[in-house]
Parts: structure tokens; sequence; C-alpha cells
């Protein structure tokens, strides 16, 4: 291009061969126009990182998960379960989707790898996503038991490189994209760094190359690469060639959608299956991967709340209550900071945590670039269902959460008391609004008043992602032991899960999850006796609950 003298040129001419492993033909298949311009990209690459400052941030980093090892422990069949925005063939699928976010909704919901596509061409993945994934499950607690994959075109050792210094476990090794020379020197190189790869062979022939090569973990793509059309009897082909008494692990790529589609590839001899696209889509990601795990819906989480004395709340622990909640507002039920301190010493003393556990964070959205949209509803619906499988989580390891009730306190008083008592999580129970969560040192709660004249719409219109880490819905003025209308309540489940409360009591809290299904249920003035917390009442609400 014509530039005027002395410019710095803006364009730069490069040349490209076929990569090894590509069958000649006059017109590229998808699979080569991708490896042809990965060459390209790795090339730039070097240029900017040198492999030297990559090998220093290897050498630092913790020692990855053995991945054949995590995929042992996840039998009968193991999820991966992967973030991609795009693909080649269908295009976008969640352009805007946050990668740490998902990838830690995926591993709270059992998937034992998250795999990241890195791509950025078709898509639109990147390295910053690998290294946010691998952040979030280690913040989430879950980083030395969930593997990090980095899916790509990799055609040098600089990518494993790469994938290593961004936290990565494994990393895919196509053979349709490799000469079995190239295919056998990557799967050294890899191993060298303490990650055995994922080796993907399509067919018969490559799935030969694999064997041959020594791969430990071959994943059957049914999509084929040239043509991106899918063939689900690939997998049975390809199984039918592992040696029997081979301790080589078989996975399915490509084409699962459902619960059976699972089930069928189990039986011809997959130990796990990739998931992506349908996962991408899902409203409820998390529900969709228990689904295909073959794992019933969790049981709704109790909160008893207005509890007033230590001896009430060693009690409701003792019974299995997931959380517990003290008023520290004007209220019959109010308690001092001192008080609620004495609450929390019991409930430890009654259900003790590991020592030096702490509750995990759910990650923030990373900004998105100047071009992307928003889909404010999908990210608030993400954000909590997210939060509310950490919190399953952090109630199963270090339950009960106590969690304090204020009502239009300023965050420096809510955080002064909460730091006082111990609590673990903030509600917030007036008109504070939604901003004062992000002023809080603790995960807040939200509640949202159920008027009669409230609809779904209106609901979820107040509901905002990003600030507290879940919403509670209360008849309104709380505490009147009066129900509202639950229909209004399964439509706003049906968008973005929340916390369900008002005029619960042990005869209709079964009921009250069935209907509506919420993620909790939180009681207080239906356990009472002459407002008295009842210790009998409190354990049918539970057990009850725990039944529906």
């Amino acid at each position: 291009r014509g530039q005027d003298a002395g410019a710095k040129p803006r364009y730069r001419l490069r040349l490209w061969s076929p990569p090894c492993g590509c069958l000649a033909s006059q017109a590229m298949s998808k699979l080569e126009m991708i490896v042809k311009q990965r060459r390209l990209d790795v090339a730039e690459a070097k240029t900017r990182v040198a492999a030297e400052a990559l090998r220093a941030r290897v050498a630092a980093a913790a020692p990855p998960n053995d991945f054949a090892a995590v995929l042992s422990k996840s039998g009968p069949m193991a999820l991966l379960a992967e973030m991609k925005r795009a693909s080649p063939s269908k295009g976008d699928i969640a352009p805007h989707t946050d990668a740490a976010q998902q990838g830690l909704t995926y591993a709270l919901a059992g998937a034992c790898t998250i795999s990241v596509l890195t791509e950025p061409s078709w898509f639109k993945g990147s390295l910053d996503d690998l290294a946010r994934v691998r952040a979030a499950l280690v913040a989430g607690g879950l980083g030395e038991e969930v593997c990090v994959l980095r899916k790509d075109f990799i055609v040098d050792e600089y990518q494993l490189l790469e994938a290593r210094a961004h936290g990565a476990d494994t990393a895919l090794l196509i053979v349709a994209a490799l000469s079995a020379a190239e295919l056998s020197s990557l799967m050294a190189f890899s191993r060298s760094l303490g990650m055995e790869p994922l080796v993907e062979a399509a067919n018969e022939g490559e799935m030969r190359v694999a064997l041959d090569a020594g791969a430990r973990v071959i994943g059957v793509n049914n999509r084929n690469l040239h043509t991106f059309e899918v063939d689900m009897t690939t997998t049975s082909r390809c199984a039918a060639l592992v040696p029997s008494g081979s301790s080589v692990r078989l996975l399915a790529l490509s084409g699962v959608a459902t619960r059976s589609d699972v089930t069928a590839l189990a039986d011809v001899g997959a130990c796990g299956v990739l998931v992506g696209e349908s996962l991408m889509r899902a409203d409820s990601p998390a529900g969709l991967a228990r689904e295909l795990l073959g794992l019933p819906p969790p049981r709704a989480l109790c909160k008893v709340c207005g509890v007033r004395d230590a001896e009430t709340a060693a009690a409701a622990a003792k019974a299995g209550a997931d959380l517990i909640g003290v008023i520290l507002a004007p209220s019959k039920r109010q308690v001092s900071v001192g008080e609620a301190a004495a609450i929390v010493a019991a409930v430890r003393e009654a259900r003790p945590r590991p020592k030096g556990w702490a509750l995990p964070r759910f990650p923030q959205r990373a900004a998105p670039a100047p071009d992307q949209g928003a889909d404010e509803a999908r990210e608030t619906r993400q954000w909590l269902q997210g939060w509310s499988g950490l919190l399953r989580r952090a109630c199963a390891q270090a339950g009960p959460l106590v969690v304090g009730v204020f009502v239009d306190a300023s965050a420096d008083e809510m955080n002064a008391a909460a730091e006082a008592a111990g609590l673990d999580l903030v509600q917030l129970h007036g008109n504070e609004g939604w901003a004062v969560a992000a002023e809080l040192a603790r995960p807040a709660v939200r509640v949202v008043h159920m008027g009669p004249a409230l609809t779904a719409e209106q609901v979820c219109s107040q509901i905002q992602g990003g600030l507290a880490a879940a919403v509670l819905l209360d008849s309104k003025g709380g505490g009147t032991g009066k129900t509202f209308d639950w229909s209004i309540g399964e439509e706003v489940q049906r968008r973005t899960p929340f916390i369900l409360a008002g005029g619960l009591t042990p005869d209709n809290v079964g009921a009250a999850v069935r209907q509506v299904g919420p993620w909790c249920v939180d009681v207080s003035s239906g356990i009472e006796t002459d407002g008295v917390k009842d210790p009998d009442k409190i354990e049918a609400y539970l057990r009850n609950a725990a039944q529906a």
C-alpha cells in the first residue's frame, strides 16, 4: 500500500505455506484456514513476548493439576464444559459471555474440566480468558479440583508455553493439524511442562495415529474439522480401535446436547464428554450441566431467620439449617451486635468450619470491549446463578452461614457490625437500593418486597447483576406471616434464581419448593410458637423442605 516517505508501514506481507498434516487441495478446508492463521499469530506473538519470559512464568507458577487423574476421579462420566463465544460453523453463540463467571459456574455444577477456546478470529477467545478462568477457580476454592484445558489449534511449542503460563493444566493437540512427528514432539513437550495433553482424532486413521503416538487421553471429535459436519457414530468407530485392557481414556467431543447423548456415548466406551454450544446457549448452564451428568436438581437450602439467642442458633445449626439470620434493625426480633456475636460463636461451636476457611467470591465481569453490546438480563441471571452455586458450596463446606439483616443502615454501619459480630453475609431489607452492595465488605442479599400488584416483569426489572450476591423475594413488610402470589415467583424463577420468603411454615414449605423452585427458602415467624422459635417446628421445616 502506498505511503508517505518515512511513514511507519501499517501493513506487512506474510508468506504462508500449508501446515504439516493438512491434505493438499485446491480449496482450503476450514481447518486449514484456521491453522494457517494460527501459524501467523504465533510468529507475531513471539515478537511481543519472548519464550524465555513465558518459561519464567511457568517456573514461578503452581504445578498443574493431573488431568488424567482428575478424569479418573470424575467417573462414571466426566464433563468437560466449554467456554466458547463463537464458532466457524455457527457464528456467534454467546459473544458477550464472561469467561471467568462461566467457567466457575460450570465447575460449581460438577464439570471436572473447563475447556477454554483461546483462538481469537473464529472463536472469539483469548489467553486472557484462560487466565481469568484459572483465577476464578482458585478464588472459588476449586483450583486443585478442576482442570483448565487450552483448546486451540496448537502447532508450536510456544503455544504450550503460553497455555501453561496462563494457568492451563492440559492442552488440545489435533492430529489433523499435525504430522506424526510434530504430534509426538508436542506431546513430549507438553508432558515436560506437567501437562498431559488431550489428543484429538476425528476418524479411524487419526485414532491410529494418536494410539501409535502413545496418547493417554484421546478425544474423538464427532465433527469433521475440514467440513464441520457432525457424525455421532465417529466415537463408537474409534473406540473399537482401543486395545482391550488399555489405560487410554476416551472422551467424546462435539454434538453432545442431552443426557441421552451422554449415555449413548458411555455405552460405546467414552468416559467423558466435552460440551460447548449447548451449555453456552442454556438459560441455566449449571442446570444443564447437572442434567448431562445425570444429577438430580439440588435441594433447596434453608435459612432460619430472626434467631435471638445462642441456644436456638445452636439447635438450628445441629438440625441442618444452611443459613441463620439475625436481625440488627428495629424489630421484635432485633438483637444487639454483642448478641449477634454470641449467636455466631454458638453456631461455630455446633458446627465447626475448616481452619482458615474464608467465603469465596464470584468474579466480577470483565469490562466489555467498546463495540460489544450487553444482554443485561442474561448477565444478571449468570451473576445470580453463579453466586447461588458458590453460596451452596460454602454452606456445604462451612455452614451455616450467618446473615445479618439491616434496614436502611449506612455501609459503614453495616461493615462495622458485620466485622464485630463475625457475620458471613449482609441482608439489605430496607430502601437502601442496590449500589450500596458494592460498598460492603461482605456479600449482600437484596430483598425485593412483593406488593400485591407487582408483576414478574416489574420484579425482574428491579434486579441488578454485579452487586448483590442473592435476591430474596418477601411479602411486603417482612415478618408478616403472609405469603405472596407464588405464581409470580414461578415466573421470576424461570428468569433468575432467588430466595423465597414470606409466610412459609413446616406445612407449606414443601409445596412452595415444588411449585416455585427457589434455591433457598427463608422462614421466621412460621417456626415460632407464641413468638418464640420452636425446635420441633425448625426440624419439621428443614425436613419437609429437604424432602420436597
